[in-house]
This record gives C-alpha cells, sequence and structure tokens, in this order.
C-alpha cells in the first residue's frame, strides 16, 4: 500500500465521519403557536423541553415508520401566521437533501404554506433558516485542500 493510498483512505474515513448523519436520534422541539405564541418566529425556547423523536407514539396510518426527522411547517391563512414545530416521519431533509431550503405551497382564499424539515442537529427545527454545519464546511475544505496538495 503506497504513501498515496494510506492518505485516501484516511481523507474517506474523516470525509464519511463528517458526511454521515445520525437520523435514529434525534431531538426535535414540539410546540403550536395558536397554544404558544413563543413557537412562532423568532422562536422562543426557553419555556420548552426538547422532544426525543424516538419517544413519539408512531402514527397509526404509517404503521412500522419512525419519526427520524424535525419540521417546521409556517402557514398563513387569511392573513394570520401560524407555526408548528414536531418530530418528521417522513420527507426529505430540505429540497434535495439541502436544509436552507423548504417546500412553499400557494393556494386560493390567502393560503400560504412552508414546510421544512432537516436531520442535521437536534433542535434543527428552531432556525428560520436552516445553514450548513460550519464543522462540516471546514472539514470538507481542510481535506480537500489537503488532497490537492498530495496528489
Amino acid at each position: 500500500m503506497g504513501i498515496n493510498s494510506v492518505y485516501l483512505f484516511i481523507f474517506g474515513v474523516v470525509f464519511i465521519s463528517f458526511a454521515v448523519q445520525m437520523g435514529f436520534a434525534i431531538k426535535c422541539w414540539e410546540c403550536r403557536s395558536d397554544s404558544d405564541p413563543k413557537c412562532s418566529d423568532p422562536f422562543d425556547n426557553s419555556t420548552l423541553s426538547i422532544t426525543d423523536c424516538r419517544q413519539v407514539e408512531p402514527k397509526e396510518h404509517l404503521p412500522g415508520v419512525r419519526a427520524t426527522m424535525c419540521r417546521k411547517i409556517r402557514q398563513k391563512v387569511h392573513g394570520e401566521w401560524r407555526y408548528f414545530r414536531s418530530c418528521a416521519f417522513m420527507g426529505e431533509p430540505g429540497i434535495e437533501g439541502d436544509e436552507r431550503f423548504c417546500l412553499m405551497r400557494s393556494g386560493t382564499y390567502n393560503i400560504f404554506m412552508e414546510y421544512c424539515t432537516c436531520n442535521s442537529k437536534d433542535g434543527c427545527n428552531s432556525a428560520a433558516q436552516y445553514t450548513p454545519h460550519l464543522l462540516y464546511i471546514l472539514g470538507v475544505s481542510i481535506l480537500s485542500f489537503i488532497f490537492n496538495c498530495l496528489f
């Protein structure tokens, strides 16, 4: 095994350790702004406790499916904004895996909905807009630099 192969192997192990996300042990904020105004944006979690999604009861209409993501729903119905934060059973984090983007839908009669899902870290459904994890970006940048210097 040559020196380049060793560096390539180390690069692969480090990259995978940054890229792999834990989806089965996520904790999410659970609240509704219609019963708790602190649930809206800007989000105030000072009186909430975070929920371990492993403890959330499975849905009757989704047998065998567990909650592995967080979600935030922001909707405007007849001029009134409502926010819902909870564990999510289905969906894809962000759009095509990019958590910075949410699905948006508009309807008739002044109805708008934004649906965001994430699984990058515990409590990821707290922010108004999601950003990539700084450590991940830094790690990939450093590893790319090292890889380019070696080859």
